[in-house]
């Protein structure tokens, strides 16, 4: 465990300017326009998620996974690196269409006081910088570049917060959304910049185009697909029906407890995502390594994971005044069942990363798609029982089945 921290000094570094970087932008944001205006900003987040998980959890951890350890003169290397870019185009059209042909659905909570062409128009541009820096993020990764990525995050975090701090009062929230996309996506620039500087471009030709590389990170696409559906795309479908049910302010409340959640959890799956994935990915194919590695971080990581989540829960009252104000504390009841959920999804994640990793594709997606009908079930009569506590409740009930799913199936690499 002790090896694991410590090789992760630089993803901390990262995930630490990103994620003070989301904590100062709620705190702007909550003072400014209040419990509405945080259920407008984690709408909007989740809009961009949902426009980004397929690139980010499908296209990027496939890359990920190939590059590893190849040289960009390699034809491996050039192979997935030009499917890759392949798929991120055809994706990208493919949101276009999708948000455009349900553009009420999408973009309804944001166009109403604004010109919906403009906005609309500047969000995409927005929105393909940002799978750019996605992407060469990716072969950051792929190549371990840790320091240059922990350097273009924050960057990133640091200009996110200057501009929303400089522009907070003259523009309207709408506008102000579209200017936090922007300052995410100018890292493209800076990503180009750096990737082509040391080398980590690929030339290729089409002779490079590779039916066997597109069909592998196809797979990867799959998964990231039915994470789309059956999380992100869900949550934005929960976060409209409470905001239906109750109110803005309600439902602001709600959203708060959420964000902070959020917060800590994106401190988790960052460090996950950059030293524990790529690990896992490469020992595969030593399944005695691999057992051990598992076990190390499993048995050392989880005690961490319930220490953190006591000490946060103990001064709750604390972090939402720190990060947000007093006018939240009404919604501090929803922490309880919140808290205690994210234990167990954080525990499982441990275990369900692995499914990626060994490109189990029909198992993910049939694990995905049973947990959203599980939650999804569980959240109607809850939420008709108890009111809009009811939602944190269903997010505790379904991550204990999903976290005795995951100990039962990888038993053999942690028991």
């Amino acid at each position: 465990m002790f090896s694991f921290l410590k090789s992760s000094f630089w993803s901390l570094l990262a995930v630490g300017s990103r994620t003070l970087s989301a904590l100062i932008i709620n705190k702007l944001i909550s003072a400014q326009f209040g419990p509405q205006g945080i259920t407008l900003l984690a709408h909007f987040q989740n809009l961009i998620t949902l426009a980004t998980t397929i690139p980010s959890d499908g296209i990027n951890q496939g890359i990920i996974t190939y590059l590893s350890g190849k040289q960009p003169t390699d034809a491996l290397y050039r192979r997935y690196f030009v499917s890759g870019i392949l798929w991120q185009i055809a994706v990208f059209l493919l949101v276009i269409g999708v948000f455009l042909g349900q553009h009420n659905f999408f973009f309804g909570a944001f166009l109403q006081p604004v010109n919906a062409i403009a906005w609309v128009a500047l969000f995409f541009a927005g929105l393909l910088l940002l799978f750019v820096a996605a992407y060469l993020q990716a072969l950051m990764l792929a190549r371990q570049a840790l320091r240059v990525y922990t350097i273009l995050i924050a960057i990133t975090s640091a200009g996110s917060i200057l501009f929303i701090w400089l522009f907070l009062k003259p523009l309207s929230l709408p506008y102000l959304l579209l200017l936090y996309l922007g300052s995410q996506a100018v890292t493209a620039v800076v990503a180009i910049i750096v990737v082509s500087r040391q080398g980590w471009l690929a030339y290729w030709t089409w002779q490079d185009l590779n039916k066997p590389a597109l069909r592998n990170i196809g797979k990867f696409i799959l998964m990231a697909l039915t994470l789309l559906i059956c999380t992100k795309l869900l949550s934005f479908y929960v976060r409209d029906l409470m905001i239906k049910r109750f109110d803005l302010y309600q439902t602001g409340l709600w959203q708060a407890m959420v964000k902070l959640s959020d917060n800590y959890t994106v401190l988790f799956t960052s460090l996950i995502g950059m030293i524990y994935y790529p690990r896992v990915a490469a020992l595969v194919r030593q399944p005695a390594a691999l057992r051990q590695y598992v076990r190390q971080v499993f048995f050392g990581l989880v005690p961490v994971i319930g220490l953190g989540l006591l000490v946060f829960y103990v001064l709750q009252r604390w972090f939402i005044i720190l990060l947000f104000n007093a006018d939240f504390l009404p919604g501090a009841y929803l922490l309880d069942y919140q808290v205690l959920g994210d234990f167990f999804k954080m525990s499982a994640w441990i275990l369900s990363y692995l499914m990626m990793a060994q490109a189990r594709t029909r198992l993910y997606i049939a694990v995905q798609v049973g947990a959203m009908a599980i939650y999804v079930s569980i959240l109607f009569w809850l939420v008709n029982r108890y009111g809009l506590v009811g939602v944190p409740m269903a997010h505790c009930a379904s991550m204990v089945l999903f976290l005795v799913f995951n100990l039962i199936f990888f038993r053999k690499l942690i028991f």
